[in-house]
């Protein structure tokens, strides 16, 4: 009963705010887009390698990015601590029934991006779903699919491949678009 509750509040939660959330959806490449903005669940005490590569690459094509993490405990990650362009939020941050609720997350909801990555490949992170759910973005990649899914490109790894081949995928669909003024999802 109480669990029925608490999964029906949270598709409430995100349904909500996507009511008003107005989106210009639109395909982007790594040569068109200014701002990335990536979510991902934290494992250990320090960013994932394929994430540290990651931002290597945004930075080296002058591209900004901000990251936010969720930590799935009570206490942050030993000896991380949140820089400007990386937040991790935990299970503290969260309300009863899940919804992030950190000055982190709300904004990075409301920064605005050009693309926004889902590095998080489990399907029922419900903290990640909702930024990815709710997050002011043209484009949304992700590779899980899973009910009421907010992606525009979903890079099929999942299966056949680790982080970093999912990570390569995404790097490879993203420089391949060829889209001098980005394409109007809508047009299509």
């Amino acid at each position: 009963m109480f669990q029925g509750l608490s999964k029906w509040l949270r598709r409430q939660a995100i349904k909500s705010r996507r009511k008003n959330l107005v989106r210009n959806k639109r395909f982007h490449s790594f040569d068109t887009a200014k701002s990335i903005g990536i979510v991902f669940k934290m494992e250990g005490n320090e960013l994932p390698p394929e994430l540290q590569a990651t931002l290597k690459y945004l930075s080296q094509k002058r591209i900004s990015y901000f990251v936010i993490g969720y930590y799935d405990q009570k206490e942050m990650p030993l000896h991380f601590v949140n820089t400007a362009h990386v937040s991790i939020f935990n299970k503290l941050d969260l309300n009863w029934y899940g919804k992030p609720r950190s000055v982190e997350v709300e904004a990075f909801l409301h920064q605005g991006y050009d693309i926004v990555i889902d590095f998080c490949r489990e399907e029922d992170i419900y903290p990640v779903q909702y930024v990815v759910s709710t997050v002011q973005s043209s484009m949304i990649i992700g590779g899980v699919y899973y009910p009421h899914c907010p992606y525009d490109l979903i890079i099929d790894a999942q299966k056949v491949c680790n982080t970093s081949g999912y990570v390569e995928q995404i790097k490879h669909y993203l420089s391949i678009i060829n889209n001098p003024q980005s394409i109007d999802i809508d047009e299509k």
